[in-house]
């Protein structure tokens, strides 16, 4: 009888665990089968949030705005920024109710008062002011009012509905803040 030396033994044992790895490296295992992501939720009340197109107010001198004095487009600008940040809880910003979200909360927002002179950061402040109700079911809407400017852009040169932009931006975000904890009367952004 042969016998095989332990060393020997252990070589061979080595040798073969190396063939098995390189043999699966180089893929005659099964492929492993991914789990599917489950679908994306519905838009329900409860995570969705209904904003119908924001609208041209009055300033607080009385003057009626309307989108010949907007060459930004103001309205779509905010949408965008409030579109753009909203999240968890909040996964859906919805033009109008669907069936599934009758009772999701409405905010409507209405542009009170704009300056945006062309001429970019060379034609003075670009200023957007904002007045925004809340509605839920069962409880009294609550209001706030925001305002955000820009003098000045340090960088590269901006153009007037770019500076706005940015503006609109930030306030989409002052809105996203104050829907986390709605306050009746809050002032949103900078004075």
């Amino acid at each position: 009888m042969h016998r095989i030396h332990p060393a020997a033994k252990a070589a061979r044992l080595a040798t073969l665990l190396a063939m098995a790895g390189l043999m699966a490296a180089c893929g005659t295992r099964q492929p492993t089968v991914e789990k599917a992501e489950p679908p994306p939720p519905e838009a329900t009340a409860q995570n969705s949030l209904v904003m119908p197109q924001v609208t041209y107010g009055t300033t607080s001198k009385g003057l009626r705005l309307s989108k010949s004095d907007d060459n930004c487009d103001v309205p779509a600008l905010l949408h965008q920024a409030v579109e753009d940040q909203i999240e968890e809880p909040l996964l859906y910003l919805l033009a109008a109710p669907t069936p599934g979200t009758t009772a999701a909360p409405v905010l409507k927002v209405e542009v009170t008062d704009l300056l945006a002179n062309a001429g970019g950061i060379y034609g003075g402040p670009k200023i957007v002011e904002l007045r925004g109700t809340l509605e839920r079911p069962g409880t009294a809407p609550v209001h706030f009012t925001a305002q955000r400017q820009m003098f000045l852009y340090i960088g590269l040169p901006r153009s007037t509905c770019s500076m706005v932009g940015t503006v609109a931006y930030k306030l989409g975000g002052d809105i996203h803040g104050w829907l986390k904890k709605p306050v009746d009367g809050a002032f949103l952004g900078e004075r």
